[in-house]
């Protein structure tokens, strides 16, 4: 397998800007070998065009984890809510970027920089979505059909490669080996809404939407198919296998990753007690979390402390 250069040392570079208008980005961004990570925040009252200049060629992955903006209900919008993510390739040449108004908050986005070069390395026919991005000859503008809901993994992935444990090359090498985990997690979720998201209708869509975004608010309390059926006025058949169809997981495996995720940062962050994590997470049972906990990640909770 082709490997990114691991002795190229590591260029970390912090940048910031704003102007009288309450716009403002601040960005943090880290380089090694074909890969690169960027974390980023924007304030932006108003729609405006921000010129950029790409350092080289390469398939970037934008990950919008929070957005203030409304949510859009029809259109091409529709692809760039909150907790989703697109893959588009870039050239390294200077185009326009749409920046689109943040409605007095603050949008977090991180992305993700991989290297035509690594790219063509860890590409296999297998994958729809690679093929199609291989085949694609649109650069520097994000499409449609290569967007997807974000799942709790990956989440946990970007936390992981924020706060990676080691330094200088064992550091790169960790983080190259997050950085195709994050990546091959993008096309795992794609080839599955390839497979199944043509089926549904845009109203169904919708309601599904509805029952995800629902679920991210309220994991940690009880949701059966039946009341997540009703809230979003959908059948329950139609419910189960649409939610897998359009996010590439069964609704109760998505709430489980959702307070794995919770949980484990609770533990690593936060240092909670194993009794008082289960109860954020939503377990009435200290036992059940603990077996739930060891399934996900085959420790005990009380041990990740020690790893």
């Amino acid at each position: 397998m082709y490997r990114t250069g691991l002795n190229s040392a590591l260029q970390q570079y912090r940048h910031s800007e704003q102007d009288p208008s309450g716009y403002s980005l601040d960005t943090e961004e880290l380089y090694f070998g074909d890969i690169g990570l960027k974390w980023g925040s924007c304030a932006n009252p108003e729609q405006r065009v921000y010129s950029f200049k790409p350092r080289q060629n390469a398939i970037v992955s934008h990950f919008r984890l929070a957005d203030p903006a409304p949510r859009a209900r029809s259109g091409k919008d529709q692809s760039f809510r909150e907790k989703h993510f697109v893959v588009f390739r870039e050239a390294a040449e200077t185009y326009e970027l749409s920046i689109s108004p943040t409605y007095g908050g603050t949008r977090r986005f991180f992305e993700l920089m991989l290297s035509e070069q690594l790219f063509k390395s860890i590409f296999t026919p297998e994958s729809d979505f690679m093929n199609r991005l291989g085949e694609s000859e649109i650069v520097n503008r994000p499409l449609p059909g290569f967007c997807a809901a974000m799942q709790p993994n990956m989440y946990a992935v970007i936390n992981e490669m924020k706060r990676a444990p080691y330094s200088g090359s064992l550091k790169g090498l960790y983080l190259e080996a997050k950085s195709i985990e994050l990546f091959l997690s993008q096309v795992s979720q794609l080839d599955k809404g390839t497979a199944g998201n043509t089926k549904l209708k845009p109203a169904d869509k919708e309601a599904l939407y509805a029952v995800k975004s629902y679920i991210d608010a309220h994991y940690q309390q009880a949701c059966s198919i039946v009341d997540l059926a009703r809230m979003a006025c959908i059948n329950q058949t139609k419910l189960k296998t649409g939610f897998k169809a359009l996010f590439g997981n069964t609704v109760f495996a998505y709430i489980s990753d959702l307070r794995m995720q919770e949980a484990k940062k609770l533990l690593l962050d936060e240092k909670l007690p194993v009794g008082e994590v289960a109860d954020k997470v939503g377990y009435a049972h200290a036992h059940h979390f603990a077996v739930a906990f060891r399934k996900k990640f085959g420790v005990l909770p009380g041990s990740i402390k020690l790893l």
